[in-house]
């Protein structure tokens, strides 16, 4: 049974104070520090029923959570916590979290942790000798709280991984080096296979060393039997207990690079007992620098696994629409039901991420994760459905669309919904130089919502690849990120009114050249965009002409909602 949130400040002011530290880091993520933490194995989650997906949380003496999120979750924050717990610290959009969390923590203060859950760049604010391990198993039993164990069988994404391996380890790494890997999408790209037993991901649990010639997988006993048919010259599969005896006999005389973002406090201090600490380099991230510009054939799988997303959500969107007409009762958890449907027809193995499908009100919560079974439609209201998947090709898919089913939009539903559309017109009809900054795509994106005094609180774009966020393409207001042929990545401006609604328009593009040092963007997404929210005259002749064109893709591939509009959009004489 659940302990109530007075049972857990008395326990979480008893960990801190027989750690003897002055507070204690209550971590969100599991052992491979995954965005997309399954629910059930994040601790942070259990304790204070925030689910979000990206959160820090910091204890203090008095069994007080602090927990830090930014402008995505502010409103969701106040929803799911108990403030007899937990103290909601609303951080801008743009703030950085964690720096937002230290700056709580005084020089010489000391902080507990759970090194196999705690990422290694924390110290980066935190001297070492300032951090006091904790016993996993122990926190876990004080709290209650039980780890699942996640495993099941791999699948290979293509004949071509063992080239692609060859390739980027040449390329990456020298015969005196090795690389450290610890996040999943990293591994499975790397290894080439991918897994449909963890919520919203295509990975498999493990940790690996990757040497120039060959890829060396550590795997729980469990996982093991289902990892052993996939080896070759260049794969091979251990149990993960012998990682540290195996590790001092593939690391010798090496040099160790890690992804600081995606190692441990455990992993480190493994690492560091068969390494000297100055043979291990903190390198950026793997995802940037290795996983970020996809080859040809990935590109292809990208497009096949899109077309068959796109189908899955006209549809879902096309049968609340007729449902709703028909007076038949629609429910946000209906709409996300009826979705995953789809989405299984068209041979999903695992979704992306947990679908967004928020009526009215809920609309506006930019990361709503939990449709009602009691909300039902009406009219005048928003419907955001926000969603991808993953299939056999072993890339995720992302798209959002913001449609109204019942009755007329009100003139401020149109201009916002308008507004948005502009923005993203913006961007995907844009030519831009190689290495031209994220946050210059950014300011296009903002550009029509600004003009009204308007903007929303979270990035116009994020890098997609074997998971649904993947570094190395970012677009934000901050983003330093330079754009190159090759990235794949969400163009996806908002506008959102706590309380009343809210609007996203997503698609997903290959960023491809565009001849003499100039990049423009390939659209992957083509699903129409519902034409009673758009008023023509706000748009330039440049952006209505593509808008057109774009709608007569998408009704040429039975993915139009013009027949559900009560005015047709013309092109202007």
């Amino acid at each position: 049974m659940r302990m109530s949130s007075q049972e857990f400040k008395e326990c979480l002011r008893s960990i801190v104070a027989e750690s003897g530290a002055d507070f204690f880091y209550l971590p969100s993520f599991d052992h491979n520090l995954c965005e997309y933490v399954p629910v059930s194995d994040s601790l942070r989650i259990f304790v204070t029923g925030f689910t979000g997906s990206v959160a820090e949380a910091i204890v203090t003496k008095e069994g007080m959570i602090h927990l830090y999120v930014d402008g995505r979750y502010h409103e969701q924050a106040d929803l799911e916590c108990d403030p007899a717990l937990v103290i909601v610290e609303k951080i801008p959009y743009g703030s950085s979290l964690r720096e937002e969390l230290l700056s709580k923590i005084k020089e010489g203060e000391k902080v507990a942790v759970v090194g196999p859950r705690t990422p290694l760049n924390l110290m980066n604010g935190i001297k070492e000798s300032c951090l006091i391990g904790l016993s996993e198993e122990e926190v876990f039993e004080k709290l209650g709280f039980e780890a699942p164990v996640f495993y099941g069988p791999l699948w290979e994404v293509s004949e071509q991984s063992g080239k692609r391996f060859a390739a980027q380890a040449q390329k990456n790494l020298k015969s005196n080096q090795a690389a450290f890997i610890n996040a999943l999408d990293t591994l499975a790209w790397a290894s080439g296979l991918r897994g449909a037993f963890l919520p919203y991901q295509g990975t498999f649990r493990g940790v690996a060393i990757m040497l120039q010639d060959a890829l060396h997988i550590f795997v729980s006993s469990e996982q093991l039997e289902f990892c052993k048919e996939f080896e070759t010259s260049w794969r091979k599969f251990y149990v993960l207990k012998d990682f540290e005896r195996m590790s001092e006999f593939l690391l010798k005389d090496k040099e160790v690079t890690i992804d600081e973002k995606f190692t441990t406090l455990q992993n480190y201090w493994q690492l560091n007992c068969v390494v000297d600490s100055k043979k291990i380099l903190r390198h950026g991230s793997y995802h940037a620098h290795w996983q970020a510009v996809k080859l040809p054939f990935e590109h292809q799988y990208f497009r096949q696994s899109f077309e068959r997303s796109d189908r899955a959500i006209f549809s879902a969107l096309s049968s609340l629409v007729v449902s709703a007409r028909a007076g038949r009762g629609v429910t946000e958890q209906g709409l996300r039901n009826e979705l995953e449907k789809f989405y299984k027809i068209e041979g999903a193995r695992v979704q992306s991420f947990r679908t967004i499908s928020g009526f009215g009100a809920s609309s506006s919560i930019i990361h709503f994760g939990n449709p009602s079974a009691e909300k039902k439609l009406i009219e005048g209201e928003f419907v955001l459905l926000d969603s991808g998947a993953i299939y056999e090709q072993g890339f995720a898919t992302d798209c959002t669309r913001t449609i109204i089913p019942l009755g007329i939009p009100s003139e401020s539903q149109i201009l916002h919904y308008t507004l948005v559309l502009k923005g993203l017109i913006k961007v995907m009809t844009a030519t831009f130089s190689v290495g031209t900054l994220g946050r210059e795509l950014d300011e296009l994106a903002r550009a029509p919502l600004k003009d009204h005094g308007l903007s929303f609180a979270h990035g116009t774009g994020h890098g997609v690849g074997v998971n649904v966020h993947e570094g190395g393409y970012s677009i934000t207001p901050f983003s330093d990120t330079p754009m190159v042929a090759g990235l794949v990545g969400s163009i996806e401006p908002g506008y959102y009114e706590p309380g009343i609604g809210g609007i996203r328009l997503e698609n997903i593009a290959i960023v491809k050249e565009a001849g003499d040092g100039q990049l423009e963007f390939e659209n992957l997404v083509y699903i129409g965009f519902w034409h009673d929210l758009i008023d023509p005259t706000l748009l330039s002749k440049e952006e209505l002409d593509y808008l057109l064109n774009y709608e007569a893709i998408c009704l040429e591939k039975g993915r139009s909602f013009s027949h559900f509009a009560k005015s047709p959009l013309v092109r202007r004489n």
